[in-house]
């Protein structure tokens, strides 16, 4: 009689979704040759949100040496359990993933790539230091040789306390060449920021060459993350991910949110009146968002009525609100 294999279900870590050359090209949307820039643009627009949710005009340092690159700034520091999320590779931890608004980044998976980069590049281990809060973050994401899989490790130390966040992302020598040869395309990419941030103050430190570049206009303000979003800024699909986003997390917390709680928290919806009138045109007064759900799927003809509701009695922001750049700047 033939033996029979009696096969193994095993378990692949989502981790390794961001470590190959090719998901990580994926993930980012850029060539390796272009990652030195994606690391720069996406630590920069942190430190921007960062500084500008907490009303402090940003000061950003780069600092860019053979063996990595570091991206410094003046805000709150990175909450700790900030840094778990973004070390846990099986979710996507983002505030504005579901979101529509004239603001910085949505993917939520930034940070995520960032640590990947140096493991991908060569390095084993891949190293990045991220110092915040009074604690010094010491990650290596490094090869299991048993399970044949990457893994990562991280060490905290305390350290003096300090505004801000440092994050540093070792280069490996193996990529120098990635590095060195952006050179001009670096510098002008950095420079870039201070034209659309008049409120940036931008410190630039390329291999000992060093320049400041002082903001125009410390008091700048414009759209931040906080602002109520706008149904105007919704199609279809964007808004039904968003009440797909609430209705996940509010099954997760034992919660039943309200059509009109969701309503109210879009410009121009605020007010009791304008609640109604929308719930009225909508035909949804004393309706909850899981309400809106049929066969385990939105219910698209609710949905869109729901949202020309929205759109007809909501506010249409002017452009003027998102914040003006300025003809002197």
């Amino acid at each position: 009689m033939t033996a029979t294999l009696q096969r193994t279900t095993f378990h692949t870590s989502r981790l390794l979704d961001f470590c190959s050359r090719k998901e990580l090209i994926a993930q980012t949307g850029h060539q390796p040759e272009a990652w030195p820039l994606v690391i720069m643009k996406e630590l920069v627009d942190n430190a921007l949100d960062a500084c500008e949710d907490n009303n402090l005009p940003p000061v950003v340092s780069i600092r860019v040496e053979h063996d990595g690159i570091s991206v410094t700034d003046n805000g709150p520091g990175i909450p700790h359990e900030v840094i778990d999320g973004v070390l846990d590779f099986s979710v996507r931890v983002s505030s504005r993933e579901a979101y529509v608004s004239p603001d910085r980044g949505a993917q939520g998976n930034a940070l995520k790539t960032i640590v990947a980069m140096p493991f991908v590049l060569g390095a084993d281990p891949g190293r990045v230091t991220i110092e915040a809060r009074g604690t010094r973050h010491e990650i290596r994401m490094k090869t299991d040789r048993i399970r044949q899989c990457p893994v990562i490790e991280r060490n905290k130390s305390e350290i003096e306390a300090t505004a801000g966040t440092k994050i540093r992302v070792e280069w490996p020598d193996s990529a120098s060449t990635i590095l060195t040869s952006l050179g001009d395309r670096f510098l002008q990419f950095a420079s870039d920021y201070t034209f659309l941030n008049p409120h940036l103050t931008l410190e630039l430190n390329w291999f000992g060459t060093t320049s400041r570049i002082e903001a125009g206009n410390p008091t700048w303000k414009k759209w931040l993350p906080s602002n109520p979003t706008s149904p105007h800024w919704y199609g279809q699909d964007h808004f039904e991910r968003l009440l797909s986003a609430y209705i996940a997390h509010d099954l997760n917390r034992g919660r039943d949110r309200t059509v009109r709680e969701l309503v109210s928290e879009f410009a121009g919806l605020s007010g009791t009146a304008k609640q109604k009138a929308v719930l009225e045109d909508a035909d949804m007064a004393r309706v909850s968002l899981k309400d809106l759900v049929r066969d385990e799927s939105l219910d698209a003809e609710r949905v869109v009525k729901l949202l020309e509701a929205m759109k007809r009695h909501g506010k249409t922001i002017k452009p003027i609100a998102l914040g003006p750049i300025g003809k002197d700047h």
